[in-house]
Formats: structure tokens, sequence, C-alpha cells
């Protein structure tokens, strides 16, 4: 048995592979998966979509690659992070996920700040009190039909590894730091943060190290997907420590920059480095016994996606770049606050609205991409900043992500 399955399902499209040893590509396939954006700023996703789009892409990469499947080792899965999923009794989704980019949980954690400080919050979890992670999405629940009906609150992983034959869910620690309740340092649920937010360990998924085996592919997953009854089903890691991994981001020196939906700069530290103004969050990493330093951008190839759909539709993205970055840098100062999910590291201001500021009839679409490209960069630029601050070395930085794509960046 020579290969390997992985599936990336991100915030807006599955991506699978069968790969070698070595790390060669095989085979993969990618399918869209989008998210519901409604009118009230709720932003949402259909669990049967992902779990759909997920076995049929991997089903597609396994054809695609030629390689049998008897020869494939294992399965891992990364995915993105923070969103949840309600399950009932048998472990079936109801309702929508949530997306981690949903901000409904701003008046919840409000009355969360009464039990436990921000500074004491950060000390246990690495990350901010801040709606974009999972606490805030699980605490929105209470009081309403869904909040009754739910036995479990999952995220991506562990709900997929259930549908592939997992007898439980199961959360690895990169995944769940970005949870809101989980101790960055005793790779656990916090008990504190358990007690004051009302919410028992026995709702959430069973924690487990990257890369250990938990179950193995069921006869009616293995039907859809592509994969042999019993090939074991392995813990991965979350999208950016994945990422990181994949880009070499496990040294000093060296961190990785995800533009993708969101943007997230991540660097590898040998033990937990937190920041004491809070700035940027501080997470297990995918790596036994590493953490990574992380600043998060709510939009990063968000807002390159939203321009397209509202000023050229399908023909944004073919070649229309190379007339954006023929203009000068800060063309006419047309500026943009690429704010449409709320800000992120540095600010943390869930309330945070996007903007163009100083347009004028002088400005066509290349401009305004170009203040769009220019606003993202500059908000990765504040980022760096507060590395530099905490003493994080970074002499490389290596781009990963669908927006690296775009021609010029």
């Amino acid at each position: 048995k020579d290969y390997v399955a992985a599936v990336d399902c991100g915030t807006s499209a599955v991506k699978a592979a069968v790969f070698d040893l070595a790390g060669n590509v095989k085979g993969s396939s990618r399918k869209e998966c989008p998210c519901r954006f409604l009118r009230d700023g709720r932003i949402e996703q259909s669990p049967r979509l992902i779990f759909g789009q997920t076995f049929s892409c991997l089903k597609e990469a396994v054809e695609r690659s030629g390689i049998k499947a008897g020869q494939i080792l294992s399965l891992a899965i990364s995915n993105q992070r923070a969103t949840v999923i309600c399950a009932d009794h048998r472990g079936e989704a109801i309702g929508n996920a949530v997306s981690w980019q949903d901000m409904r949980g701003l008046q919840a954690l409000q009355a969360l700040r009464g039990r436990i400080s921000d500074g004491q919050y950060y000390g246990i979890t690495g990350l901010p009190n801040n709606p974009v992670f999972s606490l805030g999405k699980i605490l929105s629940f209470k009081n309403t039909p869904l909040h009754k009906k739910a036995r479990r609150f999952v995220l991506v992983q562990d709900y997929l590894l259930k549908q592939f034959g997992a007898h439980d869910f199961f959360l690895d620690w990169s995944n769940a730091s970005l949870s809101g309740m989980f101790d960055v340092e005793k790779f656990r649920w916090s008990a504190e943060i358990l007690r004051l937010a009302g919410v028992s360990e026995s709702q959430l998924p069973t924690l487990v190290a990257s890369g250990r085996k938990v179950g193995a592919v069921s006869r009616r997953a293995a039907q859809s997907c592509g994969l042999l009854p019993g090939t074991p089903l392995v813990s991965g890691g979350g999208d950016q420590q994945c990422a990181g991994i994949g880009a070499g981001a496990v040294k000093a020196g060296v961190a990785e920059l995800t533009l993708g939906t969101a943007g997230v700069l991540l660097a590898c530290v040998d033990r937990p480095r937190k920041d004491p103004k809070m700035r940027v969050t501080c997470c297990a990493h995918a790596v036994p016994g590493k953490w990574e330093v992380e600043g998060l951008q709510n939009a990063a190839g968000a807002c390159w996606d939203w321009l397209g759909r509202i000023v050229d539709g399908e023909n944004f993205a073919k070649g229309f770049s190379r007339k954006v970055f023929a203009q000068g840098p800060g063309l006419q100062d047309a500026l943009f606050f690429p704010f449409l999910a709320g800000a992120g590291a540095p600010n943390w201001d869930p309330e945070a609205k996007a903007m163009f500021l100083g347009l004028t009839h002088a400005h066509d679409r290349a401009s305004l991409a170009r203040s769009v490209l220019e606003g993202v960069s500059l908000e990765t630029k504040s980022i760096i900043d507060v590395f530099a601050d905490l003493h994080v070395p970074i002499q490389e930085i290596r781009l990963t992500g669908g927006a690296s794509l775009i021609e010029g960046w």
C-alpha cells in the first residue's frame, strides 16, 4: 500500500487528492461547496452538500489517479475551522452548518465577559473573545428549537469522519484550537470555560492528536467515496495548520501566508507564544509538540470574489488582473477596508464593515480592484508588524491559497 488519500473541505470548495508517500499528486478533484449569505447577516452551509461533495470529490480523485483502492493506505481530512454543526442523538446534522464567518454570537459573548475577562479567556485559549470562533455560535443557539434538539456540537472534520465510518466524533487539537473552548497549553477542553459557558464536555467531540487512527471507512461510505471498506480513517488538521506543513512552515524563520476565503499568516513555534495585547492567536499546530502563532484576516480572497460578483461576473478572473497590476500603487488615493466579515487580527472588531474611501469619477473597475488587493495586503502587513513586535522571526513568507493564483500578485 503505497498511497494515501486526503480531503480538504474549505469554506467555498472541497478538494481531494491521492498522493504517493513522497507527496506526489496522482489524482485530484475539486467541487464547489458555497456558503449561503443571508440578508440578516447569517452565513451558513448545507451539511448534506458538504459530505455529498466530499464523497463525490474523493471518488473522482481516486478514479483520476488510476490507483487501485486497495493500494490506498488511509484517508485524512483537512478542513475549515470553527464552523459549527449541530447533531442529534443519532449523530445526524440538524439544520445548516454555521460558518466561521458568521458573527451571530456577538451578544452571547458579551454576556460571557461578565463571567471571565478577555485576558483570562485569552490566557486559556490563546484566542480573543470573538464570535468568529465556535463558542459564540454555540451560545447563540441557546433557547432556540435547534438547541433543544442538539445533542452534540461538532466541527467539519469530526462530522465528516463520522460520515466516513468513525464510531464517534473525533476532533484533532489543531481544529479544537479555534473552538474557543480549548486549553491550548494542556491540549484538552477547558473545564472552566465550559462551566462558565454552560456547555458540557459530553456535548463536544472527543479530542485526539493529529495523525491518529480514529476508525475505518464503512461499507455504506465505501460505495460512494471510491475507497475500500476498512480503509483507516486518520485525524488530520485545520486547513491553516496543514497549509503550514505543506509550505514547510515548521521551523523558525519560515512563515506561511494563505490567501483563500480568509487570509492567514502562520509561523511555527516551539512553545506557546501569546500576545499580551491579544492581537494574534496562539494555537496547537498539526505537528506534534508544536504550536503556531497566527494572524487571521476574516476576508482576503473573499474580497476579490465579492468584487468579481459585483462588477464583472464570470469574466472577472480571465486576464482582468493584468489590467489591475498595470496601474501604479495607491492609484488616485482610492482606499478599501477589507472588512466584509468584520475585522480579524490585529483589531478583532466583529462589527467593522468594509468600505471604499476616496472614490471619484476617475475610478474604474481596475482601480477598484487594485484598491481591494492593496487593502488586503496592508491588513497582512499590520499582522506582520505584530509578529515582529512579538519577536517571531520571519525571514521568508511562502504563499498558498486560491488567491495566490491571481496573476501578478
